[in-house]
């Protein structure tokens, strides 16, 4: 199961106009990569949550083509991590029998996960975290395991303490079905809470370290460095839907559907999607245009997240035009 409900509100603006997980990574959204995760390991179904710009994420999940059906579990008020989790189960969509893939669908992941699929028959976990070298620990919370691969401790972001060896959590664990059954559907009920606090009292929160990238897409700039280090040779991506005057100079950049560049405008280090017009002469470097709206001619653009949405979705609070 991946988890793509959330709002987003890390990726304000943005995510006024694309849920965080339906957000183009060049030709696909950013949720593609946990699915085809899930699948290299073998995955027998794909489970996905909606509830932000519910209608926005199926669409993105619609057009992926992964060889296997992917399960929708739409939530009519959002339910929260763990709530989503319990919700799908209740809808028969996580089977009846053996653990669950749990991933977060709002990072870039390219990671071998045989390491934690061997730990949980072996450890007795109820919850097995698949678990990476820190990268930076005032940044993220850190996982102290014993040498059995035990979780002893899930410390804040900090300072580490001397000689405290500290895992990182990329957003991939397995639950047990004893685990998963245990989980109460309600609203607001999060992993924290209701996974691994009562994994961890009783010694059975399991974290195995394994090989590979994991990136984080969080913000605006998370999102736009995800995207412009995925530019092959600095080379732009132009979606077929997207309309470019020939006059217009496009650089390092994605545009992507339903965009349209004007003549003599200059586009660099950039994402304009969704339908987001830049002007005739307009300069637009190092920024991300989203949704209905249109530059001023001969505007200069720097460093600037804009994104306007028309209309609403499920789970829209706010349908003004939000710029930042």
């Amino acid at each position: 199961m991946v988890l793509a409900a959330g709002r987003g509100e890390r990726m304000l603006p943005l995510s006024r106009v694309l849920p965080k997980p339906a957000l183009p990574l060049l030709d696909e959204p950013v949720v593609a990569s946990a699915l085809r995760l899930a699948t290299s390991v073998g995955a027998e179904r794909l489970v996905v949550n909606t509830w932000h710009l519910a209608d926005a994420m199926e669409r993105a999940l619609a057009d992926l083509d992964l060889g296997l059906e992917i399960a929708i579990s739409r939530e009519s008020e959002l339910m929260d991590t763990a709530g989503g989790i319990a919700l799908a189960r209740d809808r028969g969509l996580l089977g009846e029998s053996g653990p669950v893939l749990i991933i977060n669908g709002d990072g870039w992941l390219n990671l071998n996960l045989e390491p934690l699929l061997e730990r949980m028959p072996r450890s007795g976990d109820l919850v097995s975290l698949a678990l990476l070298p820190h990268l930076d620990p005032l940044r993220w919370s850190r996982v102290i395991v014993d040498r059995n691969g035990t979780v002893r401790h899930i410390r804040k972001p900090g300072q580490p303490e001397p000689r405290e060896a500290s895992f990182l959590y990329p957003g991939v664990m397995l639950v047990a079905r004893e685990a998963l059954n245990d989980l109460r559907t309600r609203p607001g009920a999060t992993i924290t809470e209701e996974l691994w606090r009562p994994a961890l009292e009783s010694g059975r929160l399991g974290g195995v370290v394994v090989s590979g990238h994991w990136r984080e897409i969080g913000t605006p700039s998370d999102y736009l460095a995800a995207v412009l280090g995925r530019l092959k040779d600095g080379a732009a991506v132009v979606h077929p839907s997207a309309e470019v005057h020939p006059s217009a100079s496009i650089g390092a950049a994605l545009i992507g559907r339903g965009a349209r560049i004007a003549e003599d405008a200059v586009v660099g280090e950039a994402v304009v999607a969704e339908g987001a017009t830049v002007a005739a002469r307009t300069r637009v470097l190092r920024s991300v245009l989203l949704g209905d709206l249109s530059t001023a001619p001969a505007e200069v653009v720097v460093d600037e997240f804009r994104a306007v949405r028309t209309g609403r979705d499920l789970g829209d609070r706010d349908a003004h035009p939000c710029f930042h």
